[in-house]
């Protein structure tokens, strides 16, 4: 769009003015503005008449990606609850969002940073809670040699399946804080890790910024009384149940839960900065300083999650009653998706392909070979021969498909062709899995499984 002088002039105006204010709202001791990002994987020109900071316009990709809206169709804890007061991982992420903002501005952080972190922190989480990931994980195991973790497929999602295989391209640091924001930490004291170019390599260590760290422990805040307060809704306990020993310290609901340790966090963290201030001269670094819980609130924080929520309401009868429910339907959908990849071949009617691929010695052998048996003859043709092979059979299987998405290919059919070529047949198989819904996979799993009447 071609601007004239005057337009050009007030829109640098307002980015001018967007970015000042950033600054002027964070600690630039120990927060983080865009300015000082370590950047995005791919260098994208910046569009006339943006206004946006980088970690802004992160946010509003996350906020309007595909991965983020089906969030609100995966199970937190109680598997698709019909009741609309219990959370799903969508109203997980957002309340994730709200306390890290929030937290955020009091301690002077950059919001927009720790906003766009928190909503993307889930997006690679299975269908069915905790119980889709352990199952998929020993899936993984066993067809890729890893196990699978829901924060590595949070950026895999994020980097790759987004955008038919061209990714959100978001900031270093709100890939990296995505990655690196699991782990409970039982001393709940949080300090930030280096940056690195290896993110899967370093996924154990903690955000290299106070607003990774804050949405890191922020997870726990928001999911810590919010779940007992489900269970209550589900019947499973009674809001009473709670020791006095922990309700006395922490709250009896979730809202005093929340004002308790959020108050905790921000005092301690202000109470900190003062010291290291009046002891220094200065204000402290990032990492210099950390985040954290005092003991008494620690402490009865652990042994709410340990002694009460895992024994009353993770492991309880009620939550643990689809169980199996889910690893037969995820075994089978895995299954059955990966004999379909395995198994494809070239299409009968692909006859005037194959003249097309004849090299010297006549027709190429490749191209009778199924994708299974040509993921395990790369070390004898090599990459260039077995891709090219993958990628006719692709391309001819997907002209003729009818659409369903009890098929591989309807997933496939959404990437691009490096994606096709490039990725194991299995780790295709994962991405499709965890991009589904539950509704979405229990639907699928029905129509490979049950019958469809004959009248």
């Amino acid at each position: 769009m071609q601007l004239d002088a005057e337009t050009e002039k007030l829109l640098g105006e307002i980015k001018r003015h967007s970015h000042a204010r950033e600054e002027r709202s964070i600690n630039l001791s120990y927060g983080m503005p865009s300015s000082r990002s370590r950047g995005r994987p791919r260098p994208e020109p910046e569009q006339p008449g943006e206004n946006r900071t980088a970690f802004a316009r992160d946010r509003d990709r996350l906020l309007y990606s595909k991965s983020f809206f089906r969030l609100s169709g995966k199970t937190q804890v109680f598997m698709s609850p019909r009741n609309p007061l219990i959370s799903n991982r969508m109203t997980h992420s957002l309340h994730v969002a709200q306390l890290s903002r929030a937290i955020a501005r009091w301690l002077h952080l950059n919001e927009d940073l720790a906003e766009a972190i928190a909503l993307g922190h889930d997006v690679g989480h299975s269908p069915f809670g905790h119980k889709g990931e352990v199952v998929l994980s020993s899936l993984s195991l066993e067809h890729l040699g890893k196990p699978f973790l829901h924060n590595v497929q949070s950026l895999r999602v994020l980097d790759v399946l987004e955008k038919r295989g061209r990714g959100l391209n978001l900031s270093y640091e709100v890939r990296e804080a995505i990655v690196r924001h699991c782990g409970e930490v039982e001393t709940g004291v949080f300090r930030v890790g280096k940056p690195s170019d290896d993110l899967l390599a370093t996924l154990g260590q903690e955000p290299s910024t106070l607003e990774g760290c804050v949405v890191k422990l922020c997870d726990r805040l928001a999911y810590v009384g919010k779940d007992i307060e489900d269970a209550a809704e589900s019947g499973i306990i009674s809001q009473g149940e709670i020791p006095s020993a922990i309700s006395d310290v922490l709250g009896r609901n979730n809202g005093e839960i929340i004002d308790t340790l959020v108050r905790d966090l921000v005092m301690n963290f202000h109470n900190d900065r003062k010291k290291f201030s009046g002891a220094n001269g200065r204000e402290p670094g990032r990492d210099e300083i950390g985040i954290r819980l005092s003991p008494e609130v620690l402490s009865a924080l652990n042994t709410l999650i340990r002694d009460f929520n895992y024994p009353k309401i993770y492991r309880s009868k009620a939550s643990m009653a689809y169980s199996a429910q889910t690893e037969t339907m995820l075994r089978s959908l895995f299954g059955t998706f990966l004999e379909e990849l395995d198994g494809m071949r070239l299409p009968d009617s692909s006859q005037s392909t194959l003249h097309r691929f004849q090299d010297r010695n006549g027709e190429n052998p490749l191209l009778r070979k199924t994708l299974g048996e040509l993921e395990e003859l790369t070390g004898t043709y090599g990459q260039d021969a077995i891709d090219g092979a993958r990628t006719t059979v692709f391309r001819e299987n997907l002209a003729q498909f009818g659409g369903s998405r009890s098929s591989i290919l309807y997933f496939i059919n959404q990437m691009d062709e490096e994606y096709r070529v490039k990725t194991n047949n299995a780790q295709m198989v994962i991405d499709y899995i965890t991009l589904m819904t539950d509704t979405v996979a229990t639907a699928v799993f029905e129509s490979q499984t049950i019958p469809r009447p004959m009248v």
